[in-house]
C-alpha cells in the first residue's frame, strides 16, 4: 500500500466567496502550502472573463488539469501533509476530475464549499480591484454552480464570517 503524501483541501465556490483570502490566510497560520487556483488559468481564459464571456467546460478542464499537475509536483517536491488550494470547481464533473486524479495521485482531497449570499457575493466583487473576474460574471457561475450535496469528504460552510469554521474543519481532518 502506497504512503499517503498529502491531505489536500480545495476551498471552493463561486467568486468572491473568500477562496483567496482564506486560503493565503490559513497558509501562513498552518505554514502550509497554498495554490492560488486563479493563477493557473491560461491566458485565454483571463481574456474571455475580462470581456464578460462565461467559461466552458472546455476552458476549464485544462485550468483543472493545471491545477491537479501543480498540486501533485507540490506534494511529491516538498512532501508536505497538507495543501490548500482556491478552486472554484462549481460543478460536480470538475470536483469528480480533481478527486479522481488526485485519489490516483495517493492524496486525500477535502472540498470546503464557501457558500455566501449572491448579494453579498456582488458587493465583496464590487469592492476588489485588479482582478479580471468582474461581477457581471457572478450570474455564470451560478448558473454553473452544482452545489456539493452528499459527496464524500466535503463540507458546506456558510461563509459570510465563518472563518474560524473553515479553519477548524481544515485543522481537523
Amino acid at each position: 500500500m502506497l504512503k499517503v503524501q498529502a491531505k489536500v483541501f480545495i476551498l471552493m465556490g463561486p467568486c468572491g466567496c473568500g477562496k483567496s483570502f482564506l486560503g493565503k490566510l490559513f497558509s501562513q497560520e498552518l505554514k502550509v502550502p497554498f495554490i492560488e487556483g486563479d493563477e493557473l488559468h491560461s491566458e485565454s481564459n483571463i481574456n474571455k472573463m475580462k470581456s464578460k464571456i462565461p467559461l466552458e467546460d472546455s476552458d476549464r478542464y485544462p485550468w483543472l488539469q493545471a491545477i491537479m499537475d501543480k498540486v501533485t509536483k507540490l506534494a511529491n517536491e516538498k512532501n508536505s501533509s497538507c495543501i490548500l488550494i482556491s478552486c472554484s470547481a462549481l460543478k460536480l464533473s470538475y470536483r469528480n476530475f480533481l478527486r479522481k486524479n488526485l485519489i490516483e495521485h495517493n492524496l486525500i482531497v477535502w472540498f470546503i464549499y464557501l457558500k455566501v449570499d449572491k448579494q453579498i457575493l456582488k458587493e465583496r466583487m464590487q469592492k476588489r480591484d485588479n482582478h479580471f473576474m468582474v461581477v457581471d460574471m457572478l450570474e455564470s457561475q451560478f448558473k454553473d454552480l452544482e452545489e456539493p450535496n452528499n459527496e464524500e469528504n466535503t463540507v458546506t460552510i456558510e461563509a459570510d464570517n465563518n472563518t474560524d469554521l473553515v479553519k477548524k474543519v481544515i485543522v481537523e481532518n
